[in-house]
């Protein structure tokens, strides 16, 4: 196969042999240059003396002879010329769209604008003009006057940054170009250069176009194109030709060099595989690299990555067997670990809230999120270790990990920057990540304290990559302490952080390698001009390949197309271009695109390959088509079991009637019928959920809060034996804001009640304890003894479990036991809705669905309730009725009953346990039976633990993952 460049190399050198060192080359990118020139020697039998050879881009900065300033240092330059004009010009918003303005200034000069026309057309009149002539001579609304007013401003600045930096012989890139276009007759004169010859080019600037068109009337260039018919035909709806087709009708070129038929007579193998996820496109990547080196172990191979972010899968999954292959694109600096680090410290900064503390000062806080995310970091736990092996360091053993625990332990939903250097004794480390940033001084110190840190754990061994991402760093930030002064520029965190993010996105980390290496991975522009026989090009789909129609620019589309600067629709006419360029001197071609779904890097499959299929491949009989999708290969399957099921083994009976001795609760109970293997989870195994720092108020915190603030109230009453009468619950409903307030700070800890979500929540407390307040004023209840609050009640029941008697305790925790008139009552709170009917028991559901379903949870909880107090009055009656003292116990009706906070008006609910209708037994030897019978259950060997089938009972379970539910 001969490549595009062995061809214009061999031209070249046949045609101006003689004085080929005379020559200036102007290609589309330096790694083009570079392959030129390999091919150009290996043109050249003999030795030659090498022709000026330069990509595009630096030809124009050569002939300029300016100085092209950073786009940084002319952001900074732009803002004092515009604040000259809007004295009231806030940074931080200028510099969300001074990069934009910049690049407006630069198309503007590359193509030769007239600017004096272009802000004309932008001007207040012209523009109503054309949106609607009847707005003429009118007063416009702020808005519009305010975005007039900003175009005047922008053309005064305009011409204004020219001036200053044609003052100081500088230029930016557009700008740079102009000088050039303008120059163009006197350079052409000039004895430089013999001769000019442009290879490979296309989609040219208007600028670049007259720097040609003017050179080739004086007869100092020549143009070398590399066409092809099936895009170069007339009336042809493919775009990749839309640049040269007019360039060949309107240059009138003695010849035109060159256009082959290449894509529909060559003999090719075009492969489109489908794969299910975009980070799979690296492994089978590889896989189709190792096939085609396995076939010729000298074969040219291309990689061509439109996504810059799938290098590292790419890199990784490169064969062992291919020792040497080049990098042409370097890995973005926005890729590395260390720019997360960063990230993640900016978010610390940027996400935390100033707050009055109650001295009257105000602190920073953080989002303990930021915190933990920034101290979990891998390089932050690198640094742990290696604080932890050093023994001069010992108070500081352990730091971080504590300062976690604490934080969760306490609830610390923002914590204070002055907490964080406390806990840490002050360490070096907390001072750099914690400390607030006045202003951008504090954060580049800040940034170098934290190099010099992480630079002492990665000196050390073999910490190639990590030493390199610092020194990078390092460089970047040096760079901005010496072009910013912060206390001049005020330079806000907000608006360094996009200086900085700028400044990394232009950052690679470049690879060393061979250059001429038979298997190269780059970019989509790299490949401009370069030829390989065998291609893998990944992300071909839509967005992507071509990228997404973008309007970058602060100037409408109208304005856009009337002055001929470039939109969307030339930028896919380049891609265009460059996709079907590659192709036309490839044999074995595969493109990747990842399958619609709903994962990360799915898409639409690219408008390429369905032209290809449709057009290209039915037009090209010699054109072998494959349509495929890539199936994940799977060498061992284990088989899943979708139940998980726990025999009752001796030893776990064991443990099941160790905890029945302990306690048989009635949400154990609940937990039980519900769902064994949660039970087994909980009681038996006891694995723990993770404890975490919850911002908003939970369920059962809330439930918590409700139950504490009734405790608070009613607890004097248990102390002194006094009744509640209808004046004690007034002075309570009258304390009731600030005691639940109280009670939320305190349950809540780092969650404050003044907040979000937990405002409304804290409002929704105190409403539903003053509705019931004010029942509990207006009922027949008063006089109320309270006589136990959060007390546990229990009865030992006697089981026979196969022959041995089991010492069963049955307890239940009461949220309030209370004597109203004759009516003892065990009382249970629930913040949650209730419902009479969900405490009915028909007669015949007793026996048969009582202990078996779900739905029965809290009729069962105060069945046990009520079977307790029972036992309890039996045993001690003096005891539970101390401080009623004038009932006597025969006379008592023991009762249990729910307070159900979100349905108050029908009272304390309660349950009939008619007992001896269902099973002919009182109500006491009718539990002990039912007890029994459900004991011998739970310990009986043939029935195994096992999950739920009742999905709804998952749904708030904290074991779900372990059950794959």
């Amino acid at each position: 196969m001969q490549t595009f460049l062995e061809l214009t190399a061999k031209y070249i050198y046949e045609k101006y042999k003689e004085n080929i060192s005379d020559l200036c080359i102007v290609l589309p990118s330096r790694r083009a240059s570079f392959f030129f020139k390999t091919a150009l020697a290996q043109a050249a039998p003999e030795p030659i003396w090498s022709p000026e050879v330069h990509a595009m881009e630096d030809f124009i900065r050569k002939l300029a002879k300016t100085d092209v300033v950073e786009p940084i240092n002319l952001q900074l330059e732009l803002f004092d010329l515009m604040r000259e004009q809007d004295p009231h010009l806030d940074f931080d918003q200028f510099v969300t769209w001074a990069g934009t303005l910049l690049d407006d200034f630069s198309r503007i000069d590359q193509n030769l604008v007239d600017t004096g026309k272009l802000f004309d057309y932008l001007s207040e009149a012209k523009a109503l003009e054309r949106w609607d002539p009847k707005f003429l001579g009118k007063d416009v609304s702020p808005t519009l006057k305010k975005y007039f007013s900003l175009w005047d401003n922008i053309e005064k600045t305009y011409h204004n940054l020219q001036k200053r930096l044609l003052e100081n012989k500088q230029a930016y890139t557009g700008m740079a170009f102009r000088k050039v276009a303008r120059e163009i007759e006197s350079i052409a004169k000039s004895p430089e250069c013999q001769q000019f010859i442009f290879i490979g080019l296309n989609s040219l600037t208007v600028s670049e176009e007259k720097i040609i068109k003017t050179l080739l009337k004086h007869d100092k260039a020549e143009v070398l194109f590399d066409s092809d018919d099936f895009y170069m035909e007339e009336n042809t709806p493919n775009r990749a030709g839309s640049f040269l087709r007019k360039y060949k009708s309107t240059w009138k070129l003695p010849e035109w060099r060159w256009q082959q038929n290449l894509l529909l007579t060559d003999e090719k193998e075009i492969n489109v595989i489908g794969v299910a996820n975009a980070s799979m496109q690296g492994k089978l990547a590889g896989q189709l690299l190792q096939e085609i080196r396995e076939k010729d172990k000298h074969a040219q191979v291309a990689i061509v990555l439109p996504d810059e972010t799938l290098l590292l899968p790419v890199l990784h999954s490169i064969p062992d067997h291919i020792p040497t292959y080049n990098v042409t694109m370097g890995l973005s600096f926005k890729g590395t670990p260390l720019f997360n680090l960063v990230d993640l410290l900016f978010e610390v900064h940027l996400s935390g809230v100033t707050q009055l503390h109650d001295t009257g000062y105000k602190v920073h806080q953080y989002h303990h999120l930021s915190v933990t995310k920034l101290l979990t970091h891998p390089f932050i736990r690198r640094y742990e270790l290696h604080l932890n092996d050093d023994p001069e360091q010992a108070k500081y053993h352990g730091m971080i990990q504590q300062v976690l625990e604490k934080m969760v332990k306490e609830n610390k939903v923002l914590i204070r920057a002055e907490e964080l250097l406390e806990l840490s004794n002050h360490h070096p480390l907390f001072e750099v990540l914690f400390t607030s940033w006045r202003d951008c001084d504090d954060i580049i110190v800040s940034m170098f304290r934290l190099i010099e840190l992480l630079r002492e754990v990665y000196s050390h061994g073999h910490n190639t990559i990590e030493t390199e991402y610092l020194y990078i760093f390092y460089t970047l930030v040096k760079r901005l302490d010496t072009i910013f002064d912060c206390r001049e520029h005020k330079i806000s965190v907000r608006s360094f952080k996009k200086f900085l993010y700028e400044l990394i996105g232009q950052t690679r980390l470049p690879f060393s390698g061979e250059p001429i290496s038979e298997v190269q991975i780059m970019g989509m522009l790299e490949t401009r001009a370069l030829d390989f026989e065998n291609l893998i090009i990944l992300s071909v789909n839509e967005n992507t390949l071509p990228a997404p129609k973008r309007h970058e620019s602060l100037m409408p589309y109208d304005v856009l197309r009337q002055f001929g600067l470039p939109t969307y629709a030339e930028n896919e006419g380049s891609m265009a271009y460059n996709f079907y360029r590659l192709l036309q001197r490839a044999k074995r071609v595969n493109l990747l695109y990842v399958l619609p779904s709903d994962t990360y890097g799915s898409g639409e499959k690219s408008r390429f390959i369905l032209q290809l299929q449709n057009d290209l491949a039915l037009r090209n009989p010699r054109i072998t088509f494959r349509d495929m999708t890539a199936a994940v290969e799977q060498e061992q399957t284990r088989k899943y079991e979708e139940d998980i099921l726990i025999e009752k083994t001796p030893e776990t009976i064991a443990q099941l009637k160790k905890e029945l001795e302990r306690g048989l609760y009635p949400s154990h109970m609940n937990m039980y019928i519900n769902c064994s293997l949660q039970y087994y989870f909980t009681r038996i195994a006891k694995m723990q959920e993770i404890d975490e720092v919850e911002e908003q108020l939970g369920a059962d915190q809330f439930g918590t809060i409700v139950h504490q603030v009734l405790e608070d109230f009613f607890k004097p009453h248990v102390q002194s034996g006094e009744p509640i009468l209808a004046e004690h619950v007034e002075q309570m409903l009258q304390t009731l804001p600030a005691k639940t307030k109280a009670e939320f700070s305190k349950v809540t800890q780092g969650a404050k009640p003044e907040r979000g979500m937990n405002y409304l929540l804290y409002k929704v407390a105190v409403e539903v304890l003053e509705k019931y307040l004010q029942k509990l004023k207006a009922s027949d209840e008063l006089p109320l003894y309270v006589l136990r609050l959060e007390d546990t009640l229990d009865a030992i029941l006697p089981v026979q479990v196969n022959g041995e008697t089991l010492q069963v305790r049955i307890a239940g925790k009461a949220d309030r036991i209370d004597l109203t008139g004759h009516e003892l009552r065990v009382i249970d709170y629930k913040t949650g809705k209730v419902e009479q009917n969900q405490l009915r028991i028909k007669p015949e559901d007793v026996e048969l669905h009582f202990l078996t379903d779900a739905k029965y949870g809290k009729a069962r909880q105060l069945w046990l309730y009520e079977y307790i107090l029972h036992r309890t009055l039996q045993r001690e009656p003096e005891e539970i009725l101390r401080n009623a003292p004038h009932v006597s116990p025969p006379s008592i009706d023991p009762k249990s009953g729910i307070i159900s906070f979100r349905n108050l008006d029908p009272g304390v609910l309660s349950s009939e346990f008619n007992f001896m209708e269902a099973i002919g037994q009182d109500f006491i030897p009718a539990s002990e039976q039912l007890l029994s019978d459900f004991v011998n259950s739970m310990l009986d060997p043939k029935e195994p633990i096992q999950k739920t089938k009742d999905l709804d009972v998952c749904q708030w379970c904290a074991y779900r993952g372990i059950c794959a539910r």
